[in-house]
């Protein structure tokens, strides 16, 4: 398992242990795949911050979600206990892009 922090504000406000590419050291900076996107697409990423706030917000909605169903009991293992500790985390992040 990985250790990947999660801030594009360079505030290192969140860090979620997950076993997946995106949390691999292969993976590139956010700021290289959406330079890559340009070159590659050839059109620009308007409103990059903004769209890239709205994922955080995306991302806290569905942590709050999981949140909840472990709390209710619905949902049991590894790691449904420590998702609600990531939604002021990703909502901050959200914010601070759009500040």
């Amino acid at each position: 398992r990985h250790t990947r922090y999660i801030s594009v504000t360079g505030v290192q406000t969140c860090a979620l242990p997950i076993s997946s590419a995106w949390a691999s050291d292969l993976m590139p900076p956010v700021e290289e795949l959406a330079a890559s996107y340009e070159r590659h697409g050839g059109v620009p990423l308007d409103s990059w911050e903004f769209h890239l706030a709205l994922g955080y917000f995306k991302i806290a909605v569905i942590a709050a979600g999981i949140d909840h169903r472990y709390r209710a009991g619905a949902s049991h293992g590894e790691g449904f206990d420590t998702a609600g500790a990531s939604v002021g985390p990703f909502l901050a992040e959200g914010l601070a892009l759009l500040g």
